[in-house]
């Protein structure tokens, strides 16, 4: 495998271990507070989804589990495989950047999206070469 590979292979495993417990955690325990995961009752009123499971279910599947197949694809070398990387970041960063605009700065913000820009640059470094 390629150092390149190996890095979306890494950065992806981190994707999806923060969209798992990210994504489990907004949809089982939507009420508890905490430092890295804040999204207060209050403002689920402000966005699109009508209660926390939603959203929950949405990360969870969207980043979290998305990213596995992401990685499998990577590491297997399927056809196109770094579009799906790709794709990741787009979702990655676009729920970030909504969540940024919806509840405001936290921490965990400093770690996702840079690691989604990160898979687009990633990605766009190992699609294919038809030219």
């Amino acid at each position: 495998m390629d150092k390149l590979r190996k890095i979306s292979v890494s950065l992806l495993s981190v994707s999806s271990i923060i969209g798992i417990v990210r994504g489990y955690r907004i949809a089982i325990y939507p009420m508890e507070s905490s430092v890295l995961f804040p999204y207060p009752e209050e403002l689920i009123n402000t966005s699109v989804f009508s209660n926390h499971s939603i959203l929950g279910w949405i990360v969870f599947f969207f980043v979290g589990i998305f990213s596995i197949v992401a990685m499998a694809g990577t590491i297997r070398k399927i056809h196109n495989y770094a579009y799906l990387i790709i794709v990741e970041g787009i979702f990655a960063s676009f729920l970030t950047l909504t969540h940024l605009l919806v509840v405001g700065f936290s921490f965990i913000h400093l770690l996702i999206f840079p690691l989604s820009l990160a898979f687009i640059v990633a990605g766009i470094q190992q699609t294919p070469k038809e030219f």
